[in-house]
């Protein structure tokens, strides 16, 4: 299809019919800063061999998806300090959010960086260093997938919830989120409090205030409530324990 809205919004753009994955796409070709800026973004509407986070793979009917990648360059737009990055999927995760709330989506971002409807997942983002000064920020959004062909029993769709829109319009309205929330970040030298950004992030993230049950790396189970972020966007979680600031790690949202 023709990005043309989306196109307005990048940098450059440069669609692909076809990809195995396009962090991957992007990745080998953001060592050229001059003619891969900030924004330059990677689509596709079949992605063969995408992943998401914990190495789990992702994947979807060709023509029911949009993959995108975006490059962003911290360093050049003035963020240094190392925990900042790990605000840059929440930033993300919140662009989505907002995007596909303004499309009449009932979606909510799940932390760090899953967008719900209703409980359900309907994007995944991928944020992934491929250079000092080079982040690719990737996300999977299903837009028309039926339901007889999702790919696991908690995913959804943006046809499947009712919202009828196109790939274009989707990366058109992230896109301009994403510049909103990244550019103020970026303003503020990466300070996610002065920037507006943690604010943003804990209005759009359900995730806090939840019971949760966090599977860390190595096997370990952390259960708790999901009280807050930290200063470098760690899930803070409340336990028999005590307070955990949790990195990574698989959450769920439980109910009782």
């Amino acid at each position: 299809m023709s990005f043309s809205q989306s196109s307005r919004a990048a940098s450059r753009l440069v669609e692909l019919p076809r990809a195995a994955s396009t962090n991957d796409e992007l990745a080998s070709r953001a060592k050229d800063a001059s003619d891969w800026p900030e924004f330059s973004v990677v689509v596709t509407e079949e992605q063969t061999a995408g992943r998401g986070r914990l190495g789990r793979t992702w994947s979807a009917p060709a023509g029911t998806m949009v993959a995108i990648s975006v490059l962003l360059r911290p360093v050049s737009a003035g963020i240094h300090a190392p925990d900042a990055l790990g605000w840059i999927p929440l930033i993300a995760g919140v662009a989505m959010t907002r995007a596909l709330v303004s499309l009449g989506a009932d979606a909510e971002l799940k932390w760090p960086n899953d967008v719900l409807i209703g409980g359900r997942k309907v994007c995944g983002i991928l944020a992934e260093a491929v250079a000092p000064d080079a982040v690719v920020v990737g996300s999977g959004v299903n837009v028309g997938i039926p339901a007889d062909q999702l790919p696991v029993p908690t995913a959804t769709s943006l046809g499947i919830e009712g919202v009828e829109t196109d790939a274009d319009t989707v990366l058109a309205g992230y896109l301009r989120e994403l510049r909103s929330f990244y550019g103020a970040f970026a303003e503020h030298a990466g300070d996610a409090a002065d920037s507006g950004v943690r604010s943003a992030v804990v209005s759009t993230c359900s995730t806090i205030g939840k019971d949760v049950r966090v599977e860390l790396p190595g096997g370990k189970e952390l259960l708790g409530v999901a009280q807050g972020l930290d200063d470098a966007g760690r899930l803070v979680v409340a336990s028999d324990g005590g307070l955990t600031a949790v990195a990574a790690g698989d959450v769920t949202h439980l109910r009782y």
